[in-house]
């Protein structure tokens, strides 16, 4: 049996662990020789026309890799993009792809659509992804209206959509009977372009909170302190001079980043600033009292203030 030739294996390292039939023809090797090496292992098949090199290991991004190498006019959808995009509230290990056609491939989640403009889709890394405002339409079917309000937040946040860009496609993709048109529509039309995005989606449930009772704080208020640096707070309230910051404790509990906390508030309390430091544990676990405490602070420093005056 011919081993596999150079070109194929160097080929393959670039797609991981994949090569398609017409790179065996290229190099010379199919007929005979391919079959030879499905029969042995050294090839094996995932999608018509698409083979794994037997001696790699199977992964997410080999299989989404696949599923692109067979269906060159498809794109990653829905979770999966969503998993590259490296965005919050979406787990997945299925594969998903979105396409002008009905495609049927083994192991593979493909969705027909009418809206897939070449402007949809962007290259990452290799792959071919629905382009983050097309994404977020997309996204509506998978996971629910808070998901996708953290998700859009964490766009905004991290500036690879705008407010006017989701509203743009959402124009052509909102209509009856559309699945997520409706939630994507109530989505943007409750949300200001003004508005700073939040940071995390902890923060963002905390701020819907406070809003909801009438507290509807700025979002990463930057503050200058006496150093002449800038302080950003997640939230705060500007007039009684209250921030909340909140605190992942998962990501952020290391000694340096105790110690860079601690300076910040005692340049924010030199300036007569009131901090208030909440953890992702108090909003899992504690999230109706913590908000009540904020509440009572809120509302007690701001009669405080009319008093005074």
């Amino acid at each position: 049996m011919r081993p596999l030739p150079r070109a194929v294996l160097d080929g393959a390292r670039r797609q991981h662990g994949l090569v398609t039939a017409t790179d065996l023809r290229r190099a010379d090797y199919a007929g005979r020789a391919r079959t030879d090496a499905l029969a042995c292992g050294l090839l094996v098949r995932v999608h018509k026309g698409v083979y794994r090199i037997g001696s790699h290991a199977e992964t997410f991004e080999q299989r989404s890799k696949a599923a692109l190498l067979a269906a060159p006019d498809a794109v990653l959808a829905g979770p999966t993009a969503a998993r590259f995009w490296n965005l919050r509230s979406v787990r997945t290990d299925d594969v998903h792809i979105l396409a002008l056609r009905a495609i049927k491939l083994r192991g593979v989640h493909a969705h027909r659509t009418d809206l897939l403009r070449s402007g949809d889709s962007v290259e990452k890394l290799g792959f071919r992804l629905l382009a983050p405002a097309r994404l977020l339409c997309d996204l509506a079917r998978f996971i629910d209206e808070a998901e996708l309000e953290s998700v859009f937040e964490q766009m905004l946040d991290r500036r690879i959509i705008t407010v006017s860009s989701a509203r743009q496609i959402a124009r052509r993709f909102c209509r009856p009977g559309r699945p997520g048109s409706q939630e994507v529509a109530r989505l943007l039309d409750a949300r200001p372009e003004w508005l700073k995005p939040v940071g995390s989606e902890l923060e963002l449930r905390v701020w819907k909170a406070l809003a909801r009772v009438g507290h509807a704080l700025e979002r990463q208020v930057e503050v200058e302190v006496e150093d002449g640096s800038t302080v950003r707070l997640d939230l705060a309230q500007r007039e009684c001079r209250i921030g909340i910051e909140v605190d992942h404790t998962r990501f952020h509990g290391g000694r340096l980043d105790v110690q860079g906390d601690k300076r910040r508030d005692r340049l924010l309390t030199a300036l007569g600033w009131t901090i208030v430091r909440i953890t992702d544990e108090d909003v899992d676990r504690r999230f109706v009292a913590t908000v009540d405490e904020l509440v009572r602070l809120l509302d007690r420093r701001i009669a405080d203030l009319r008093a005074a005056s």
